[in-house]
């Protein structure tokens, strides 16, 4: 079977040159096209919507015969911060899939705001999180604060994760709103436990956070600091 590889056009000229280091035979390319973004060029043979629409509507494809099996080869920091390959199997990615729709309480149909970087292990299996919970994902080219609470607005995002770094730069953002909304956007957090003042923080702009931790090198969260009362 011949490799895709799907290509961003910010990293066109990145990819391109990759591609001229291939002795053998090379991956199909496919462009994706994304109208949000200014630059690069295309340098595959069809781009990623064409692809799609040209796919075998009867195709008979093959059940996982068994659930140990990988599923995602990723790339990630880790906790370590030393770049490092991960290789995640069909049990582990949904058993974590159910576990954030619990831990996060999305319940059906969540809108999700990807502030959380897919470099982290395929973003803590979000992906596989909200296509079970039937969700709708709202993506960014970068963390952008004014850009986040534009889609959190125009969207009606109900959900987001994210470092403490992401949630601080929110906070400390000069368009931060000025007043908590009717309904809160639900915001995970990870890394080490959030101090007071970002708690108090996101509440006034709107996010009601709730402390999970893990290793980006495996699935993501695996603990979770559920709020008591008072």
């Amino acid at each position: 079977m011949q490799p895709i590889i799907l290509v961003d056009p910010e990293f066109s000229a990145v990819i391109e040159a990759a591609l001229k280091q291939i002795k053998g035979p090379k991956p199909i390319v496919i462009d994706v096209d994304d109208l949000s973004f200014s630059g690069g060029k295309r340098i595959g043979e069809i781009e990623y919507e064409d692809a799609v629409a040209s796919g075998d509507l009867d195709f008979d494809w093959t059940p996982v015969k068994d659930e140990w099996d990988a599923i995602a080869l990723s790339y990630t920091s880790g906790t370590t911060g030393n770049p490092k390959g991960v290789v995640t199997h069909h049990r582990g990615a949904y058993l974590n899939a159910v576990s954030n729709i619990l831990a996060g309480n999305l319940g059906q149909h969540p809108i999700y705001l990807w502030t959380l970087p897919m470099f982290h292990c395929n973003g803590w299996c979000f992906p596989w999180t909200v296509a079970l919970s039937a969700g709708i994902n709202v993506c960014l080219r970068k963390v952008d604060p004014g850009k986040i609470f534009q889609l959190i607005t125009e969207h009606g995002v109900t959900h987001m994760c994210g470092a403490p770094i992401v949630y601080n730069t929110m906070i400390n953002a000069p368009d931060a709103p000025k007043k908590k909304p009717t309904v809160p956007v639900v915001g995970l957090i990870a890394g080490a436990a959030p101090p007071v003042a970002v708690l108090e923080g996101a509440e006034r702009i709107g996010i009601k956070i709730t402390h999970v931790y893990g290793l980006t090198e495996v699935y993501g969260p695996a603990s979770v600091c559920a709020e008591q009362p008072g």
